[in-house]
This record gives structure tokens, C-alpha cells and sequence, in this order.
């Protein structure tokens, strides 16, 4: 089945579809469109089209008849979703060089949009035998994990991070998200965690990069830990990134409100994550607004990104979807 049948075929469903550019300045946003003051504080996450790009389709997913590269998003933001604030997603890069990330860069000021964030999701690092010391040539690889306890390979995730921190000042982005890892399918050890960041926020000193500490994964669930570390780092270079949506799947609303009232006054950048949709666009799992409004209340006045992870992998049209969680955002801001 193409896309366009695709998504014909949700359409008689009542399924989310797709609207035309010329629908998008009206129709597509309930209320109608966010100021302009207002789009300053909502960006979205090149996560919610991971279907559009090669890299991050899946295997059983048809190939749509819309594709994506990265230098590609911010003119398709910005004429699609009225959106200059973009994030992107390690894996969506083509090319690690920084030459890539400055042609990245280069696009998005041409459509007065901005790379905020880059969100770092790589399971191992790669790093030149000369970036740690030796004069051999190849490269040393190994899994990445801030939280390894073994002090040779947690310093050479420490600066396989750094080098991706260079890559997204070159994007002109401000900030990078960094996982927290895990030590030996254990919680992981603070101190040891703590001081990875402390590096990372040191180089990020250096390159006017704040690295980010997300609740994003089970080892990262534990909001009083996450504080610890921005507390730990003590540095306006190590923020926190508050996600809607990353809470254990036994957790109730009233730890999803603790985490988040406990990461927002730290945040330098929010996650506002959307799960599940209904085909009156209802988010069904939580209160996205509700959300928000925590942000506001703790005092907040960054940008909330938009972001779409079904784990279900329910049809969605990634469109429609994050319009939507930018009416949630401008309802509330």
C-alpha cells in the first residue's frame, strides 16, 4: 500500500490524515494558529517524522511518498507547522562531519529558524585512536554509557559526547540531550554519573553548549536522582529536559506531577510529549495541557518541543499530530 492509500484508507477509518499546506494557516490548528510571540516558545522534534527519514523507518513500514533529510526540515517546519525552534535527532544525521552540521545550520537561518537541541540517542561511541591518546590509526569502539563504571571506557563515552557537543554547536543548537546509562543493568551509580556531566558541561563552557540531563529510559525515572546531578554539577552549563510522557508504565499522575514539578525548575528545555491520539485528536494517556501548565506555574519561560512516540506504533499522520500538541501548548502558555 503507497502513503497516499495509506492514508486514504485512515481517512474512511476516522483516522488522523493529512492536510495541504494551504489548510495549515487555518484549518489544521484548533483555535487557529499561536501568535508570534507565542511560537517562540514551541519547537518540535525531528523524532515525530521518524518514518520520513531512511534511517529511522521501520522494517515492516512502507517507504511514504514523503521523504525527509535533515537540511531538508527547516523550510518543511516552517511552511508546514509555522515552526522555527527545531530539534533534531542524532540519528537522523547523514553525515557526523561538521561541515554536515554547519550546512544544517546554514538552512535553518535561511528560513529564520534555529537548531535548539540536539537529542543524542547513539548506543555506541567512536571515537579516533587519537582523541584518546594514542597514534594508531582506526577507531576504538565501544557501548555508550555515562554511568560505566570501568573508568577507560566511561571516559571515552565522556568524549565521544564532547565530539557531538561540537557537532551541535555547529548546528547553531544551544543544547544536547545525554543519556544517563547504566551500570551492569543497574540503577545508575550518582557520583559516577554526576561527574560524566560535569565534564561534558566544563567542554560545554567552552562552546556555549549545555548538555542535558532527560527522564528518558528506567534508569532515568527517578526524579530526586536527576536533580542530584544538575544539583551535583552545579553548573548553569547542565540543565535538566523535562519529558510529559517518560514515566514507568506503573507509575500514576501524581508521580508523573512530582517528576515534573521536580525537573522544571532546572529545565532549560521541555519535551512535550504527546502518546496516543483518538480520532478526535483526544490524548488518551494524559493531560498534555495539565502538563504545561506545571511548566508555567514553576515559573518556566523556555520552549516546549513537540514530540510524538507512540510505543504501540499505532498509524498516525505525523502532521496532524504535532499541530495538534502545539494547540495544547499555545492553549496553555
Amino acid at each position: 500500500m503507497s502513503r497516499r492509500s495509506f492514508l486514504d484508507a485512515c481517512s474512511a477509518a476516522g483516522l488522523m490524515t493529512l492536510v495541504s499546506p494551504a489548510q495549515a494557516a487555518s484549518a489544521t490548528l484548533i483555535g487557529g494558529m499561536p501568535s508570534a510571540k507565542k511560537m517562540k516558545r514551541i519547537g518540535c522534534t525531528t523524532v515525530c517524522f521518524r518514518s520520513w527519514f531512511s534511517s529511522t523507518r521501520a522494517t515492516d513500514e512502507e517507504v511514504p511518498d514523503h521523504q525527509l533529510s535533515l537540511p531538508e526540515v527547516p523550510a518543511f517546519f516552517a511552511e508546514e507547522l509555522g515552526v522555527h525552534n527545531i530539534e533534531v535527532w542524532s540519528k537522523h544525521f547523514d553525515d557526523s562531519s561538521l561541515a554536515y552540521c554547519e550546512k544544517l545550520r546554514t538552512a535553518a537561518e535561511r528560513v529564520d529558524s534555529k537548531i535548539i537541541n540536539v537529542q543524542l540517542d547513539e548506543a555506541k561511541y567512536e571515537i579516533f585512536r587519537s582523541a584518546v591518546g594514542s597514534n594508531k590509526s582506526g577507531a576504538v569502539t565501544g557501548s555508550l554509557n555515562l554511568s560505566q563504571r570501568n573508568k577507560t571506557e566511561r571516559q571515552r563515552s565522556v568524549d565521544f559526547i564532547k565530539l557531538w557537543m561540537d557537532r551541535a554547536a555547529a548546528c547553531g543548537a544551544t543544547s544536547l540531550r545525554a543519556n544517563v546509562g547504566r551500570s551492569k543493568g543497574v540503577d545508575f551509580d550518582l557520583d559516577i554519573t554526576t561527574d560524566s556531566f560535569r565534564q561534558l558541561a566544563e567542554h560545554g563552557r567552552d562552546i556555549d553548549v549545555r548538555i542535558l540531563v532527560e527522564n528518558h529510559g528506567p534508569s532515568s525515572s527517578n526524579p530526586d536522582k536527576l536533580v542530584a546531578i544538575v544539583r551535583g554539577v552545579d553548573s548553569e552549563f547542565c540543565r535538566s529536559l523535562p519529558d510529559f510522557g517518560n514515566i514507568p508504565k506503573k507509575a500514576d499522575e501524581a508521580f508523573r506531577r512530582k517528576l515534573l514539578e521536580s525537573l522544571f525548575p532546572f529545565a532549560y528545555l521541555v519535551s512535550a510529549k504527546g502518546m496516543w491520539f483518538d480520532e478526535q485528536m483526544r490524548h488518551l494517556l494524559y493531560d498534555i495541557g495539565a502538563c504545561v501548565r506545571i511548566g508555567e506555574a514553576a515559573g518556566f519561560r523556555g520552549i516546549y518541543s513537540a514530540e510524538y512516540w507512540d510505543p504501540e506504533r499505532r498509524p498516525y499522520d505525523p502532521l496532524r499530530v504535532v499541530r495538534r500538541i502545539i494547540t495544547l501548548i499555545d492553549e496553555n502558555i
